[in-house]
């Protein structure tokens, strides 16, 4: 499946209204917070920033770049965090002329590269961009069956439908957005990460080190929602 730069533009620039309202109880920043502060990183690169919610917490500790593919996003991003570095790209393509100690993948951004061509494409690109004894981590999509959920706050709810398109992990999402008696449906195409493509990231040149199932740490389950992982480069032969 191509990867469809208009469909995901149009995908954040309906969603951006709700973008932090529905990442809001994540719990996820203590999580990063810890990990910019573990290794002492001293140059992070954010893949895929958002709105800012990870990358003002990095910042407090290291000099960051964040990246994400929309304008819109990056605005937000840099009034959120204001002492880092701000630029526009896809993850099959962008170019620093510095390595990284540090690489995060947030919120998982790789769930709109629904190609595998692109998936180890940007992993690679990933790889070439980390500093010798660095890491990259990354949050990510990991779904064991279709899923439904609903999420309520004063004023506000969003409802998620998750299906499954065929054997490959490519997912139909549907979300609805209602703010008092208005609804916005939003429907997007992702893929999610598993076990056989993190295993083939040693081609990619790299090594997992840490395989978890959640922000806590805790061991990763194949009934688990998401994948937290840590890796390091390696040589390739």
């Amino acid at each position: 499946m191509p990867f469809d730069v208009d469909g995901i533009r149009a995908y954040y620039h309906a969603t951006l209204p709700f973008y932090d309202a529905t990442l809001a109880d994540r719990g996820d920043l203590p999580f990063w917070e810890s990990i910019a502060k573990r290794w002492g990183a001293k140059h992070i690169l954010e893949l895929g920033c958002g709105t800012g919610r990870v990358t003002e917490v990095l910042a407090r500790h290291a000099d960051v770049t964040a990246v994400d593919l929309l304008i819109e996003l990056l605005d937000r991003a840099s009034e959120r965090a204001g002492h880092g570095r701000f630029v526009a790209a896809d993850l099959r393509r962008f170019a620093f002329r510095r390595p990284f100690d540090l690489i995060i993948l947030a919120n998982d951004p790789m769930a709109h590269l629904t190609s595998i061509a692109d998936r180890r494409s940007a992993m690679h690109l990933i790889r070439e961009h980390l500093a010798p004894g660095g890491h990259i981590v990354v949050e990510g999509l990991f779904r064991p069956s279709d899923v439904s959920s609903r999420q309520i706050r004063e004023n506000f709810s969003v409802e998620e439908t998750w299906r499954r398109e065929g054997e490959e992990p490519i997912w139909k999402v549907m979300y609805r957005y209602r703010t008092g008696s208005s609804i916005n449906e939003v429907a997007t195409t992702v893929r999610s990460w598993t076990r056989a493509e993190i295993d083939a990231l040693a081609q990619a040149g790299l090594q997992v080190e840490s395989l978890c199932g959640d922000f806590d740490e805790g061991p990763f389950r194949d009934s688990s929602n998401r994948v937290v992982f840590v890796a390091k480069s390696v040589q390739v032969t």
